[in-house]
């Protein structure tokens, strides 16, 4: 569901970039001669739909409604874009008897603090995305440069993500691990 709604924000905003383009690229013509002298000093829009705008009392609002529409489509679009996939609550059992549900905030922070422990991990952002019957794990490590990266995800698949699962009590938590690779050594120094 996801990867259709991306593919329909990024045909949207390719379709409405389009038009603009077009729209501009037409008004850049004329005014450089494209379409004749006379084109340049003509207005843009012809005599009749002057006189239209100017004697029809629906004319203004019209327009006026279309652009509200426009706007509130557009404002939609936005939210949509901002709101954030991640569910305050984990359903971790449900049947005739009841639901069981934990805050989904504390057990990725959880994960996050275990995984910023490692010696080779500078930081860690954990958080957990979807719904809250069919979770995901989106885990970002910050690693020190000389880290064996090889073993930081051998560990995180082996240990770190099987353990957030086991608490959960979920049969399959999908993860998708960001490694960035940070200079300055070590994390932690002896002081003399």
């Amino acid at each position: 569901m996801k990867t259709r709604s991306g593919k329909g924000n990024r045909a949207g905003l390719a379709l409405f970039g389009l038009v603009l383009l077009a729209a501009g690229g037409l008004a850049l013509a004329r005014a450089l001669g494209a379409f004749g002298d006379a084109a340049v000093r003509e207005p843009v829009v012809d005599a009749g739909a002057r006189n239209l705008a100017a004697t029809a009392p629906w004319f203004w609002p019209v327009v006026a409604a279309i652009a509200f529409v426009i706007g509130l489509v557009g404002l939609a679009w936005l939210l949509a874009l901002l709101r954030v996939d991640r569910p305050r609550r984990l359903r971790l059992e449900s049947d005739t008897s009841g639901v069981t549900e934990i805050d989904a905030h504390p057990a990725s922070e959880a994960l996050a603090e275990q995984v910023s422990a490692y010696p080779e991990v500078r930081r860690a952002h954990a958080v957990l995305r979807g719904s809250s019957d069919d979770p995901h794990l989106d885990l970002g490590v910050s690693a020190v440069e000389p880290a064996d990266l090889g073993a930081l995800v051998t560990r995180l698949h082996d240990e770190a993500v099987p353990d957030l699962r086991t608490t959960l009590g979920l049969r399959r938590l999908p993860a998708m691990v960001r490694l960035n690779l940070t200079g300055g050594g070590r994390r932690t120094r002896a002081v003399h």
